[in-house]
C-alpha cells in the first residue's frame, strides 16, 4: 500500500507554522485520496489541512462545511483532531465523503462478486438504461442492491468502486464541458458488458481504492457527521460550530445533478423523470416557481441582477435574471444559516470564484464579502488567487464577449 500524503497532525504539533499553499487544486491531485473519485471544483486537501491547522482554536473545536461535497473539510478537520460535520444535499457527494474519512482509521473491506444475488431483469424504465443494455443494467442492478443493504461504515468503499466503474464504460457519452453528460440517443449506443467482465471491473476498481487506503493508529479517533441535507436548513444546533471552511458552488451554471447524473442513477435517483433533487441543488439550471420573488439583498448583488437584466442578449431579462436570483437566494440562505449556527467570535473561511455572465463581471468575492458584512460577520482578509482556466474558456459561444481575468479568493471573516 501507498503511503500517507502528509503525516497526521497531534493536537501539540498542529500549532506550527506551514509554509503558505495555494487553494487551487493541482491537475493531478491525489492528496487525501482526491484522486479516488474526482468531485468538481472544491479546494486542495493540503490547503485545507494547513488552514486548519494554523487556527487558533481548541482541540475539541467543531468544524462544518455546509456545502461539503466530495469531503475535502471534513477529511482535513479529522486529520488536524477536530470534530466535523459536513452536509450535503448530493448523496452522491455523501458516500465519497464518507469513505475518505473512514479510509484512514478502518480497514477495507471489499465486496466479493460472490456475495452478489441474481434479481429480476432490469426494467426499460431503469434510469441505467440511458446508457446500458437492459441485460447489462440488471448485473450492475444487483450490486447496487446489495450495497444499499450494507452498513455505511462498509458500503462506501464498494460503492465508489461502483462509481467508477459506471464512468469508465461511459465516457463515450462525456464531452469537452466536464459537468455535462449526454444520454444514448439509439440502441446502438448503448453501452454493453457481461456480468463475468463487469463483476472484474469491479474488483479491479476495489484493488485501486484499496491500494491507496492507509489506516493509521495515529488517526485522531474525533467523531466526522455527514448529512444530506440543504445549506438553507442546516441539521445543526445553534451557536455549535467554532470554524466553518468552505467553498459553495460558483455563479458559473454548474448543474451538479447532470454532472453526476450516472451515479444518482446508480442510487436509483432519474434526474430526467423526477427534477426533485435537481431542482433542489444549488447552481441548478432549473428554475424554481419562487425564483422571481422578492430578495432581500445588498447593493453589490443587486447590481449583478440590474446589469444581467438589462444585458442585449436573448433571454437576459428572463431565464437568466430568474437564475442569477435564484442562486443569490441560496447563496444568502446559506450564510443565513452558517451565521446561525457559529459561535460569537468564530471563523468563517470561505473560497469562492468569480466569473462572467457573457461581458457582465459576477463578482462573487464582493457579493460574499458584502452580504456577511450585513449578517453580523468582520472581513479578517482576503486574499486573491488568479485564474487561468474556467468553465467560460470551455464554452465556445462564452468566448466572444470580451473579459479580464478571474480570481479565486479566500475570504476569511469573524463573527462579532
Amino acid at each position: 500500500m501507498t503511503q500517507p500524503e502528509l503525516p497526521v497532525a497531534s493536537p501539540l504539533d498542529r500549532r506550527r507554522g506551514r509554509s503558505a499553499l495555494s487553494p487551487k487544486r493541482p491537475s493531478e491531485d491525489k492528496a487525501g485520496l482526491a484522486d479516488v473519485f474526482p468531485y468538481y471544483a472544491g479546494f486542495a486537501y493540503d490547503w485545507a489541512r494547513a488552514l486548519l491547522g494554523s487556527q487558533d482554536i481548541s482541540d475539541t473545536a467543531v468544524v462544518l462545511d455546509p456545502w461539503n461535497g466530495s469531503g475535502t473539510t471534513t477529511l482535513a478537520a479529522q486529520h488536524e483532531g477536530f470534530r466535523a460535520v459536513g452536509i450535503d444535499r448530493n448523496p452522491v457527494a455523501n458516500i465519497v465523503a464518507r469513505l475518505r474519512v473512514s479510509a484512514y482509521q478502518t480497514d477495507p473491506e471489499l465486496v466479493d462478486a460472490s456475495s452478489i444475488r441474481p434479481a429480476e431483469v432490469a426494467t426499460s424504465d431503469d434510469p441505467l438504461c440511458a446508457w446500458f443494455t437492459r441485460g447489462s443494467v440488471s448485473r450492475i442492478r444487483e450490486w447496487a442492491e446489495h450495497l444499499s443493504h450494507l452498513p455505511p461504515s462498509q458500503s462506501g468503499l464498494p460503492y465508489v468502486a461502483l462509481f467508477r466503474a459506471i464512468r469508465s464504460l461511459t465516457t463515450s457519452f462525456e464531452g469537452s464541458n466536464p459537468t455535462w453528460v449526454k444520454r444514448a440517443k439509439s440502441s446502438d449506443e448503448l453501452v454493453s458488458v457481461s456480468a463475468k467482465d463487469f463483476d472484474s471491473l469491479l474488483m479491479q476498481e476495489q484493488d485501486f481504492i484499496t491500494s491507496r487506503i492507509v489506516t493509521s493508529s495515529e488517526m485522531p479517533n474525533n467523531p466526522v457527521q455527514l448529512a444530506t441535507a440543504l445549506s438553507s436548513a442546516l441539521p445543526v444546533p445553534n451557536g455549535s460550530v467554532d470554524a466553518v471552511l468552505t467553498s459553495p458552488p460558483y455563479l458559473t451554471r454548474i448543474d451538479y445533478a447532470v454532472a453526476y447524473t450516472r451515479e444518482l442513477a446508480v442510487l436509483g435517483h432519474d434526474i430526467a423523470k423526477d427534477r426533485t433533487l435537481r431542482a433542489a441543488l444549488m447552481g441548478t439550471t432549473l428554475i424554481r416557481k419562487d425564483a422571481d420573488s422578492h430578495l432581500q439583498i445588498g447593493k453589490t448583488a443587486g447590481t449583478l441582477i440590474q446589469d444581467v437584466t438589462s444585458h442585449s442578449s436573448k433571454a437576459s431579462s428572463g431565464y437568466y435574471r430568474k437564475q442569477v436570483l435564484q442562486y443569490l437566494r441560496d447563496l444568502t440562505a446559506g450564510l443565513d444559516e452558517v451565521t446561525r449556527v457559529t459561535k460569537s467570535e468564530g471563523i468563517f473561511h470561505l473560497v469562492v470564484q468569480d466569473s462572467y455572465y457573457k461581458d457582465v463581471p459576477v463578482r462573487l468575492a464582493d457579493i460574499c464579502i458584502e452580504e456577511c458584512t450585513l449578517r453580523g460577520w468582520n472581513l479578517v482578509d482576503r486574499d486573491p488567487y488568479v485564474v487561468k482556466r474556467t468553465l467560460t474558456s470551455v464554452n465556445t459561444a462564452a468566448r466572444n464577449y470580451k473579459k479580464s481575468e478571474v480570481s479565486e479568493t479566500v475570504i476569511s471573516l469573524r463573527k462579532k
